[in-house]
């Protein structure tokens, strides 16, 4: 008998691991997500994590909103998404920025790295640049052996600053 895989990505389980591992230990609660392909092993461990509380939202502009209220309420959070979401979400950001109100953003796709398809290229170049353009901390990992310590750090620096931060996530992290 044959066996056969099912289509798709096979993703590197150690790469969702830290994620999540930095995540929990950054003291992340609660999580809000519009479900992306790269970003999927991770949405599953949170999902599965039961001290972690989880939403899937419809657009991208509302996970963070969920997430900014989620601290608000005393749960520190964390938003995954494809980076073309950020792009549609400068409003909600930038009030976060003036609110002092702090999310972690986690934002698959790189500006350079890994943009296989033309699709793509509104999300490469949307995704840093909104966050850059206001003035949020902004950081791609390209080593999967600093995700856990890059994670924890970003979350540092989300609830010291009281502010988003946002990691970008390259395909060649998750995507074996």
């Amino acid at each position: 008998m044959t066996h056969v895989q099912a289509s798709g990505p096979r993703y590197n389980p150690e790469a969702a691991d830290a994620f999540h591992r930095g995540l929990r230990a950054g003291g992340v609660r609660f999580a809000a997500y519009l479900p992306d392909s790269v970003l999927d092993p991770i949405e599953r461990l949170l999902d599965a994590d039961p001290d972690i509380e989880t939403v899937v939202c419809t657009r991208e502009d509302e996970g963070i909103a969920i997430a900014m209220g989620a601290y608000l309420g005393g749960k520190l959070g964390v938003v995954l998404m494809e980076g073309s979401g950020v792009g549609l979400s400068g409003l909600i950001l930038a009030r976060g920025v003036l609110q002092r109100t702090p999310v972690l953003i986690l934002a698959s796709h790189d500006r350079a790295l890994g943009m296989q398809f033309d699709y793509h290229g509104a999300t490469r170049l949307v995704a840093q640049a909104t966050l850059e353009s206001l003035g949020i901390p902004t950081h791609p990992i390209h080593s999967p052996d600093a995700i856990e310590t890059v994670v924890r750090e970003a979350l540092l620096t989300v609830h010291g600053q009281r502010l988003p931060v946002g990691l970008i996530v390259p395909r060649h992290l998750m995507v074996l």
